[in-house]
This record gives structure tokens, C-alpha cells and sequence, in this order.
């Protein structure tokens, strides 16, 4: 079960109920029962199915719980009757098969209503094409000549937003459910739509439920490939950084910092730990963030720090003088290896 799923929690509980209702069916009616597939056993194999687990981890997952089960009744209830033991025993081994095959009937029933469904098709060529392989894309009904914007959403409501982001923007949308969270998509137009409004239009709509990392306007198979692949650069700062809307582009360095120990401790080593040595080293570190997130405008940095603008430019001096380096020269290396520390990833 997938941690923090509701659906697969629910369905665990249901077969638990079950098994423990099954087992005082057996004590009390012996030989006269009949096996079958509890609801609740069916509703576990379904799911477990969906989720991609393996019959034999689910027939081992089985003989597990029913051992367990049985130990539990035998040690933990004081009145449990001791020849009723043997019964279940036989029982479990008499009708163990006939289980079995019932499980191994309603998982092929899963998996093969999964393989005929459109959504599972359209996900299978979705990642051929993403592999770059030959496929017949007539059934995913999307344009992959046109402009695209690949997107990653998070969110328990992904389908329902990004079906009323692309009616907003004219766009076809292209849906695939990853999982119970998460989804692949992207938005295809028959002209380069703007970024700026896509971020406008996500930003505006109520709930903020839905995270999305996008990528970059990508025109063609190959920027449709393009822009999901940056999506992902997103993501990976989106899951340290929660935010309602990351654009690819503007966090590739940090993406690379986040992914690679090398890269981020060369960034701190190199632009912050010359700091390190200043008493007020906090001090310069935040005056730099609030420069940067205000497009290197001292004044502008004095105001939101509740500072003088010569306060401002004489911090920027010392970092200077620190690192031996102009700011505008690693503007870019600074801000990340800033934003590195304050995922606190700086000494992972």
C-alpha cells in the first residue's frame, strides 16, 4: 500500500474485517464451509492490482495474514476454544487452493479491465513516445505538431483543474494520472501561448489545491518530449519547495544543486562560507536574498530589510570583498547556493 493512500487503507481495513469474520464462520460451522472470496478480499486484490504488486507477493502477502491471524486467535484470546485450531487449520489447507484461484481470477479480472481501458492506453503511448519510440497516436486525440507546455500537477484534483485550465486558455489537454497525487500533462495550442498568462490564470483560481511544474513553450514531438523532461526539473524543486506554480527554467541550477551533493556543496563552500567568518554573517546572507527577489534594487532592498540604501550597498561590498568576486558575475551561483541553505541541504 502506497503510504498516506485512503483508498488503500480503506480496502486493508475491509479485508481485515473480513478475515477475522471469516475465521469465526469457520469455528462455527467446521465442515460445512464453502470458500469464497470475501468482498472485501476481492476489493484488496483489485487494488492491489492497479497498483502494479506482482501475484506472487500478493499469494505470499496471504499466507501471511492468514498466519498471523491464526496466531493471534490462538495467543491474544484468552477463550478461544483449542480444538477449534485443528479444524482451521485443516480448513486452510483443505481449501487453500480453491482460494487461491479465486484471488488469481479476480486479479486477471483487474488487469484486464485496466489493459482495456482508454486511460491505460493512453498512458502506454504516452510513454513510448516519451522513449521515443514508434507508436499510433491517433488514440491520445492531441495535435503533436502543435505548441506545447508540459506540465507535472500534484493534487487529489489535478484532472478537474487542468480540464478547466485548458478550456480557459483554448488549449486540447492531454491528461495522464500517474498516481493518486500526481499527474503528466500538457497543453497543446495551435499558437505559442504565454507563460506569464498560464501563471496568471493558475495563481487566480481558488482553492490552490493544485501544484504545477511546467516547462517551456516547446513546438513539435520533440519539444513536446522537450518540455515535459524540463516540467521535471520543476518538479524536483517543487517537492523541497512546495509552490503553486514552478517554471523549469528559472530553477535549473537549484534543480542540479538539489540532485547532485557535488554541486551543492562546491556552491556553499565557494559564495557562503567566506561568510561564514562575519559576525553578522546572517545579516549578509539575508540582505543578498532580499536583493536578488528584488531584481538587485539596493533602494527597494532597504526599504523591505527597514534599512538605509548605503546600509544595503555596504553589505554588498563586504560579500564582494569576502568572496573576492563582483556580485554580478555569480549572481546566479550566489542566489542558489542561498536557496540551498535555506532547504537545508547545504551539508547533506
Amino acid at each position: 500500500m502506497v503510504s498516506g493512500d485512503a483508498e488503500g487503507l480503506a480496502v486493508l481495513r475491509a479485508w481485515a474485517r473480513d478475515s477475522v469474520d471469516l475465521i469465526a464462520t469457520v469455528v462455527e460451522q467446521g465442515a460445512d464451509w464453502v470458500p469464497s472470496l470475501s468482498p472485501g478480499g476481492a476489493a484488496q486484490i483489485r487494488y492491489l492490482a492497479r497498483n502494479g504488486v506482482g501475484l506472487d507477493a500478493i499469494m505470499r502477502g496471504f499466507y501471511a495474514v492468514t498466519h498471523l491471524l491464526l496466531e493471534f486467535l490462538t495467543e491474544e484470546i484468552t477463550d478461544f476454544p483449542p480444538e477449534a485450531l485443528p479444524r482451521l487449520v485443516g480448513i486452510q489447507g483443505q481449501y487453500g487452493d480453491q482460494m487461491m484461484s479465486a484471488m488469481l481470477a479476480e486479479y486477471e479480472d483487474e488487469v484486464a479491465r485496466m489493459d482495456a481501458s482508454p486511460s491505460k492506453r493512453v498512458a502506454e503511448c504516452v510513454e513510448k513516445l516519451l522513449a521515443g519510440k514508434p507508436v499510433e497516436t491517433a488514440e491520445l486525440e492531441y495535435d503533436l505538431d502543435a505548441w506545447h507546455l508540459g506540465i507535472i500537477a500534484a493534487g487529489a484534483r489535478a484532472e478537474l483543474f487542468l480540464r478547466g485550465l485548458a478550456e480557459q486558455l483554448g488549449c486540447q489537454l492531454l491528461f495522464v494520472q500517474r498516481s493518486a497525487e500526481t499527474a503528466w500533462a500538457w497543453l497543446g495550442a495551435k499558437r505559442a501561448i504565454s507563460l506569464a498568462e498560464v501563471e496568471r490564470v493558475v495563481l487566480s483560481k481558488a482553492g490552490g489545491k493544485v501544484s504545477l511544474a511546467v516547462g517551456e513553450l516547446r513546438q513539435g514531438a520533440d519539444g513536446w518530449r522537450l518540455t515535459h523532461k524540463e516540467a521535471q526539473i520543476a518538479l524536483t524543486v517543487m517537492l523541497h519547495q512546495p509552490q503553486r506554480f514552478v517554471r523549469g527554467a528559472d530553477v535549473v541550477l537549484l534543480a542540479a544543486a538539489i540532485q547532485d551533493e557535488t554541486v551543492r556543496r562546491s556552491l556553499v563552500d565557494v559564495y557562503l562560507g567566506p561568510l561564514d567568518e562575519s559576525r553578522d554573517a546572517e545579516a549578509l546572507c539575508e540582505t543578498l536574498r532580499v536583493y536578488f527577489s528584488l531584481d538587485c534594487n539596493a533602494a527597494s532592498a532597504a526599504a523591505a530589510l527597514g534599512v538605509n540604501r548605503h546600509t544595503v550597498l555596504r553589505r554588498l561590498l563586504r560579500v564582494e570583498k569576502a568572496i573576492g568576486r563582483q556580485l554580478d558575475t555569480c549572481r546566479a551561483e550566489m542566489d542558489v547556493a542561498l536557496r540551498v541553505v535555506q532547504l537545508d541541504l547545504g551539508h547533506q
